[in-house]
């Protein structure tokens, strides 16, 4: 179903008139969310904070490289504790889908660069893998150089396996155009 959503996406993107245009420009992005691991069960969900650097290439298609951390996850028992902690270093095609001049879809693909370790009980653990990434979004421009956004990102598996730990996120954030 993924992989219908990103074609149709792309395509849409592809064929789409321009109503605002950005070619050119840098731009650096900063999204605060909540992020949701899954397969390491009992961990709680954590925060994620990610920092981005952007440069349009037309006023359909950016290309983005940013750097996700993921807030330290913790559990404590009768043993001691255990923290996990992440990270992810993405490089990805930004889409966009103009609806008006003021409001865009975006749908993200690209590559991510996960590792997470662990600390205390789960000392001495630690994981690495590179997974697709896949997002989408929508963002809505403030003025020429201020826009927000908001974003579903999934950054695939942080580690090899059969049920290997994954993470995806929602986000919020501000957009800078140089």
């Amino acid at each position: 179903m993924k992989k219908i959503i990103v074609v149709v996406l792309l395509y849409a993107f592809a064929v789409a008139p321009a109503l605002a245009d950005n070619t050119g420009k840098l731009y650096i992005a900063g999204d605060l969310g909540s992020a949701t691991y899954s397969n390491i069960s009992p961990f709680p969900n954590p925060g994620v904070v990610r920092f981005a650097f952007g440069y349009h290439f037309s006023p359909n298609l950016a290309a983005e490289v940013g750097y996700s951390v993921f807030v330290d996850s913790t559990i404590s028992g009768p043993g001691g504790s255990a923290t996990v902690s992440a990270s992810a270093f993405q490089v990805a095609a930004i889409g966009s889908l103009p609806l008006n001049p003021q409001f865009d879809l975006i749908g993200k693909l690209g590559f991510s660069s996960n590792s997470a370790e662990g600390g205390g009980l789960a000392s001495g653990i630690t994981t690495s893998n590179s997974s697709v990434l896949f997002g989408v979004g929508a963002q809505y421009h403030m003025n020429s150089q201020f826009s927000l956004r908001a974003q579903y990102d999934d950054y695939g598996d942080f580690e090899s396996g059969a049920s290997p730990m994954k993470a995806t996120s929602f986000s919020l954030g501000l957009i800078y155009n140089f």
